[in-house]
């Protein structure tokens, strides 16, 4: 499909989105789309840039049945470039940089991440987002992480590559800024720029809701969502599940080193074996059981716990804020974060569910703001006090609520559309350097 050139006619100025996802990555549900979806839908909200998003063919279908769902018009607030848009070759990486120079003009580049070193090649000037670098601060260890050809070498490498190219550094936090892109990779204090996000609101996803509170008619909705999505993909277990009446934990997030869902997973089975507790663990992750280091999946299988923990990945955004609209609680037990507050307190509690975190330097820095939400964190080692927290927050789960929403009112100081404006902002200032 030849794209409609009427599209690139556009009186805002434009600023070049680079998702380099690499062949059989996936796209649904993680932090970095999630994230690009709150910024085009804050530019739409601002009207003063439009984002061409450029993509490998390989990510193509499934990053245009995402971003068409967003609060924001494709064409004016933001554009989609493919080397099939043009039939153009696009096989490899390697020559998406060639295909974006000749056919997507823009003034400045956002990289999504530091390490998608085909942007060094790009010929307007570049401006990296750097979520993190937890490859150098959370290893995994072995040849196949630090070999020639191992995936933290090679990580490292592309970001050294990229950071030698970039005009600028866009970070969520200071101490993202401070430690990793400064400490770490000795990038200029003066080239660098944090941009903290707004607070991801779910609630206009579930229009049934009323206010931010949970009611029999919402619940049925939501259910009925989740149950519809789970049909679709022939889920035979899910297809007919009760999501509106039995208790369940939702954990929003992937199963990667720092995530820590192994605790979670540890203190579900303490509730259920041993203080015979009816509850359950659903989570967005998918259980590999061929990652070494993927410990939950060892957990469920050494239990026989398939039951009490079950895996719903893949969600798209409707499902998802039904899916933490049901919950009971959701979890998120990361022991590190890029930015301040994780997204799913955001989300949770702007859909009525509250939510409990993990202590660690993102909530550390949040603290200094917000200190009030320390009470709602527990220590990221300690499956009992989880355990024990999880009952207290469900027995008061009215007033915890109430609290947090408080919160989240206060964390509301900026929004998207801000934060949107602040990113293009970062990418035009690099390209008049």
């Amino acid at each position: 499909m030849m794209i409609d050139r009427i599209s690139m006619n556009n009186d805002r100025p434009a600023i070049g989105i680079w998702a380099q996802w690499p062949d059989g990555s996936r796209w649904t549900n993680e932090g970095m789309t999630r994230l690009l979806g709150f910024l085009v839908e804050g530019i739409a909200q601002a009207g003063t840039h439009v984002f061409r998003i450029v993509l490998p063919d390989s990510i193509r279908d499934a990053a245009e049945s995402d971003l068409r769902t967003l609060n924001a018009k494709i064409g004016r607030d933001f554009t989609l470039h493919s080397p099939r848009d043009y039939s153009t070759r696009g096989g490899d990486i390697s020559d998406l940089p060639t295909f974006a120079n000749q056919y997507v003009n823009v003034e400045g580049w956002l990289s999504l991440f530091p390490n998608f070193a085909e942007a060094g090649e790009l010929n307007a000037p570049i401006t990296v987002i750097f979520p993190d670098a937890i490859p150098k601060v959370f290893h995994q260890f072995g040849d196949d992480a630090w070999g020639e050809e191992g995936a933290h070498f090679r990580w490292e490498n592309d970001v050294r590559h990229l950071l030698a190219r970039a005009r600028a550094v866009v970070t969520f936090s200071n101490h993202v800024a401070r430690e990793h892109v400064g400490g770490i990779f000795n990038f200029p204090a003066d080239r660098l720029r944090v941009v903290s996000h707004a607070a991801p609101d779910l609630k206009p996803l579930l229009p049934f809701m009323d206010g931010r509170q949970r009611t029999q008619e919402s619940l049925r909705q939501a259910a009925e969502i989740l149950r519809e999505e789970c049909r679709n993909r022939n889920d035979s277990y899910l297809g007919d599940f009760p999501f509106e009446e039995v208790p369940y934990v939702a954990v929003s997030t992937q199963d990667r080193v720092t995530k820590n869902i192994q605790l979670i997973g540890r203190a579900i089975q303490v509730l259920v074996r041993e203080r015979r507790k009816s509850l359950k663990l659903l989570t967005t992750a998918p259980l590999s059981y061929v990652e070494r280091w993927a410990v939950l999946p060892k957990i469920v299988k050494e239990a026989q716990a398939q039951f009490d923990v079950v895996s719903i990945p893949d969600l798209p955004r409707q499902a998802h804020a039904a899916f933490l609209h049901c919950a009971s609680l959701a979890v998120h037990p990361s022991i590190y974060e890029g930015g301040h507050a994780p997204f799913p307190f955001y989300e949770a509690v702007s859909v009525g569910t509250p939510c409990i975190m993990a202590l660690g330097p993102h909530i550390a820095e949040l603290v200094e703001s917000e200190p009030s939400i320390s009470q709602f964190c527990f220590d990221s080692n300690d499956c009992d006090g989880l355990a024990d927290l999880i009952c207290k927050t469900m027995e008061s789960r009215v007033d915890v609520l109430t609290a947090q929403q408080d919160i989240y009112s206060r964390l509301q100081g900026t929004d998207w559309s801000n934060v949107a404006r602040n990113y293009a902002s970062a990418a035009l200032s690099s390209a008049h350097r």
